[in-house]
């Protein structure tokens, strides 16, 4: 809730155990002017409506925030920072991750395709740790949008494949690109890898035969930074 209040989203109401009534929890929120005066709750009332088996004292709600394909890609030609694009990933906290790893590693935004996992599971929220709330992200984007728009813009599709691409150290994701991600347990449909423009592969020893994809994604991410650091030396 800090997070999101950090981060400038609106919060309409606040709801807290009355156990809890004065701690840590409400202490921290003391510093946010902007946010409604907690409303006191009886014990158990929150187990009862939150979906996580021990839930945090306090709860909000709070106001869905998203951006348009156009503001993400657009974005990304002004940073000359990549994009990440989701094709039908179905689990929350991998979506949380790879937020996390996007605004960390300095990526310009995410993309959502329609099937994808709902933005604001609440899984999702926790994996994101805050990340949810700064980096620029659209859903529900369908993937022939994602590629007309970055054609439009001058910028390529490189679809994510676990073997047979091009290194990921040796393709360059410093520059503008879109890196597509796919489902885990299907990865990418050959139609979509054939509306891109190219494939990259992340290099790997042994006998493993793929990467889950939130930690694809961070590798992939952290290399572009890697890549981008080094050529503004």
């Amino acid at each position: 809730m800090a997070e999101a209040a950090r981060a400038g989203v609106l919060i309409e109401a606040v709801f807290c155990d009355e156990q809890f009534a004065v701690g840590p929890e409400v202490n921290e929120l003391v510093e946010f002017d902007q946010l409604p005066e907690p409303q006191l709750v009886s014990s158990g009332v929150l187990e009862s409506v939150l979906s996580t088996v021990t839930p945090q004292p306090m709860c909000a709600i709070a106001e869905q925030h998203l951006v348009s394909c156009d503001e993400v890609l657009l974005g990304a030609i002004d940073s000359a920072r990549p994009v990440l694009v989701l094709c039908e990933l179905a689990d929350p906290g991998n979506v949380g991750t790879i937020l996390r790893a996007a605004e960390a590693s300095g990526c310009a935004g995410v993309i959502l395709t329609p099937r994808s996992v709902d933005l604001y599971n609440p899984k999702l929220v926790r994996a994101a740790a805050g990340s949810l709330f700064r980096v620029p992200v659209a859903a529900e984007v369908p993937l022939e949008l994602v590629a007309q728009t970055a054609q439009e813009n001058g910028l390529k599709l490189l679809a994510t494949v676990a073997h047979g691409g091009p290194s990921h150290t040796e393709t360059h994701l410093a520059d503008v690109a879109c890196l597509v991600m796919g489902n885990e347990a299907h990865g990418l449909d050959p139609l979509v890898i054939a509306q891109c423009d190219s494939t990259v592969s992340i290099t790997m020893q042994g006998p493993t035969e793929s990467l889950n994809v939130a930690m694809a994604a961070t590798v992939l991410c952290f290399e572009a930074q890697r890549q981008r650091l080094a050529r503004s030396r």
